[in-house]
């Protein structure tokens, strides 16, 4: 039987109809487009109203090929030092903006970068340390030396003392600190501290803080008491105490076994010439032994 109902004649939409809808397909939408040149990415960090998008332009920024010129690079950084002077934007745009910053290495943001090392975000401090190696000055190291010593976060310390490895100071009392940090209980410590010396020192002398220690030159003298951890000490005859402060996390003395003669080998393997001896103090980030290292044997009864 054929099919006895007429054909619906299609309709069109007239051009400007279609032009209408398009458009407002397209404001509707979610577009995370910022461009591909520096010129848009600083229209959209003036003017958009959207923070991703913001946060992605401050992220693009970073890409020296975007550039066209240093003019222009620095135009971009003494924006981004007057938009993280506002404080306005969230934490992880502000994050973001500092390492953008250190990307750009240009010297006038140090003052604003050197406020936002003592920011209370985490996540802003350690980007702060970061670009504090790129447009910090040698004497900035005295800083970061602070933070390695007395920032509770680990990232904060770690972020710390791969800037000193940028900066190289000529100041060996910040390299007798990176080798006293050769001692600390995190590998992550360790590892960092070790790098940091070699881009410091221009020599490697392996990962014993020994040998980084005869490396040094005799006037150095020990790090100041404002770089060092200064770790609360146990009473006479009692346990040691938890040390409340927000220091460095010192290392625990390491446990000697008796039955090793004491005049073949040093008191303690960790000690060297000039480096303050380690604590016992349980500290509240590391315990007193470590529960990766197999436990010692019992000392052997006289």
């Amino acid at each position: 039987m054929e099919d006895t109902f007429p054909a619906r004649p299609r309709r069109t939409l007239p051009a400007r109809a279609v032009i209408l809808v398009l458009g407002l397909a397209s404001t509707t939408g979610c577009t995370t487009y910022v461009g591909t040149t520096a010129s848009s990415f600083l229209r959209r960090v003036r003017d958009d109203p959207d923070p991703n998008v913001r946060y992605l332009a401050y992220a693009k920024l970073a890409k020296p090929n975007c550039y066209d010129n240093d003019a222009q690079k620095a135009e971009a950084a003494k924006l981004l030092i007057a938009k993280l002077a506002e404080g306005r934007e969230p934490v992880a745009t502000r994050a973001v903006i500092i390492q953008t910053l250190g990307e750009l290495k240009n010297p006038a943001a140090r003052e604003v970068v050197l406020k936002m090392v003592n920011d209370p975000e985490p996540v802003i401090r350690v980007q702060a340390c970061r670009a504090l190696g790129k447009v910090g000055r040698a004497e900035d190291a005295t800083v970061l030396a602070r933070v390695m010593t007395t920032d509770t976060l680990e990232d904060c310390r770690i972020a710390a003392i791969e800037s000193l490895g940028i900066l190289k100071p000529k100041d060996p009392r910040i390299a007798r600190v990176l080798v006293s940090a050769m001692q600390h209980d995190d590998p992550a410590t360790r590892l960092a501290s070790v790098a940091a010396l070699r881009m410091i020192m221009g020599k490697d002398a392996g990962v014993d803080a020994s040998a980084w220690a005869k490396l040094l030159p005799a006037e150095a003298g020990d790090a100041p008491p404002t770089l060092m951890a200064a770790p609360s000490t146990a009473p006479a005859g009692g346990a040691p105490t938890v040390s409340t402060s927000p220091a460095y996390p010192p290392r625990p003395e390491p446990i000697q076994d008796p039955r090793v003669d004491s005049e073949a080998k040093p008191a303690s393997l960790f000690r060297m010439p000039g480096v303050a001896a380690p604590s016992a103090v349980v500290s509240p980030t590391y315990p007193v032994h470590n529960p990766n290292l197999p436990t010692p044997p019992p000392a052997a009864p006289r």
